[in-house]
């Protein structure tokens, strides 16, 4: 069994919400919204899910997250 820590646990859920809509630029207060999770975390897990190559970001008024590549290719070792 995997013992998840809370923030990966989070990560995870949100790496999912976005797996749902990839062709659509999710901006982080959307994520929050849609997961039930607080403002704050889902916006450091995106800056982090971002550095880690595994969200592309895109600046703007119609910016926001997604994928940086498809779920299939990701897996929750990478996450």
């Amino acid at each position: 069994m995997i013992k998840l820590n809370r923030m990966t646990d989070f990560a995870v859920v949100v790496m999912a919400q976005m797996a749902m809509r990839p062709d659509a630029d999710m901006t982080a207060a959307q994520i929050a919204r849609d997961t039930g999770m607080p403002l704050p975390s889902v916006a450091k897990l995106m800056t982090a899910l971002a550095r880690g190559g595994l969200a592309a970001s895109h600046r703007g008024v119609a910016g926001g997250y997604r994928l940086a590549r498809p779920a299939e290719a990701i897996s929750v070792a990478e996450i």
